[in-house]
């Protein structure tokens, strides 16, 4: 794993990576529907909020004020949002997917010209992060950033704003199921 952090920050994440179990090994298809043989569960990392406080720091330092909202996706996303908004004084809201496209749950809404922080655990291709910054710009915000927890390997997409990720996995396989090894062998999907 390779980060821009400091060695005391990389150990910490590296540690709390190990105490949790988030990187399993197995079979699994990702949500960008691309296979891997190793699967980093975030939402691991987060039910040990005091020691996860350090990525929310690391995460909010990024990123200057003033933030207006953060948004983030799903469950692991939700949460990070929560804790980098207490970090600006901002409010926090939440997507979910419904039928492969990202909407704001009901109740939340962006005014124009909000300064929106976009947040997200994991990527590999970018897909959640582009929709998240497609719903600010339908609402006529401003996307100022993204904050990324960890991609798999070097994240070479252009989101049209900041992106800083926090830490980069490697030997994070991620291929089509086409060509899966894996696959190849006969072995099913890890549930």
């Amino acid at each position: 794993m390779a980060s821009r952090f400091p060695l005391d920050l990389e150990s910490r994440f590296q540690d709390l990576v190990a105490t949790t179990g988030a990187l399993q090994t197995g079979h699994f298809q990702l949500a960008s529907g691309l296979h891997s043989s190793r699967f980093f569960r975030c939402i691991k990392l987060l039910e040990a909020p005091q020691q996860a406080e350090f990525m929310f720091d690391a995460l909010a330092e990024r990123f200057s004020s003033p933030v207006d909202y953060v948004l983030g996706a799903n469950e692991a996303g939700s949460i990070l949002a929560f804790e980098v908004a207490k970090r600006f004084g901002a409010k926090a809201a939440i997507a979910r997917q419904s039928d492969q496209v990202y909407h704001l749950i009901d109740g939340f809404s962006f005014q124009p010209g909000q300064r929106v922080l976009i947040v997200d655990d994991i990527t590999t291709t970018g897909g959640t992060a582009k929709q998240l910054i497609r719903i600010v710009k339908e609402l006529e915000a401003e996307a100022i950033g993204v904050g990324l927890i960890a991609t798999k390997g070097l994240f070479e997409v252009d989101l049209s704003c900041p992106v800083e990720v926090l830490f980069a996995l490697e030997g994070m396989d991620a291929v089509a199921p086409g060509v899966c090894p894996l696959c190849q062998q006969g072995l099913a999907l890890t549930q």
